[in-house]
């Protein structure tokens, strides 16, 4: 399966960023991130909320290698931001910290080119087992 072809067709969010997925193993994502200006806000430098969506992105990626149920959702995200982004591409690295039975804890990463840290976040997501998440239930 192609991982970052299925990405851009099923998720318009993901194609729009223009997320590119480097690497998948079991409890590790890497994605990069192009810097855009239309991904930025004023002053160049890259959104806050668009740091967040991918970094949203590699730690569910990440907890996918991981997920022995049938889908899972964020149920939480808290992410710090330490500097302003503006020298792209950038890297988001999700790894998993703890898989519980119901819940898996992602630490996330968000660094530019020069590999300055930008944000560091930590999210857990919830994993679902009797169902698909979907508009139509």
């Amino acid at each position: 399966m192609d991982l970052q072809k299925l990405l851009e067709e099923n998720d318009p969010v993901f194609k729009y960023i223009g997320a590119e997925v480097l690497e998948i193993k079991e409890g590790y994502a890497k994605i990069q991130i192009p810097y855009k200006s239309e991904l930025c806000r004023r002053g160049n430098v890259l959104n806050g909320g668009i740091i967040m969506t991918s970094m949203d992105f590699a730690g569910g990626l990440a907890t996918m290698t991981v997920n022995d149920g049938l889908d899972q959702v964020t149920q939480e995200l808290k992410v710090n931001f330490l500097e302003p982004m503006y020298k792209g591409p950038f890297i988001v690295e999700g790894k998993v910290v703890r898989k519980g039975k119901t819940t898996v804890v992602v630490e996330i990463t968000f660094k530019d080119v020069e590999g300055r840290i930008g944000a560091i976040g930590l999210g857990t997501w919830y994993i679902i087992r009797d169902r698909k998440v979907s508009a139509d239930r």
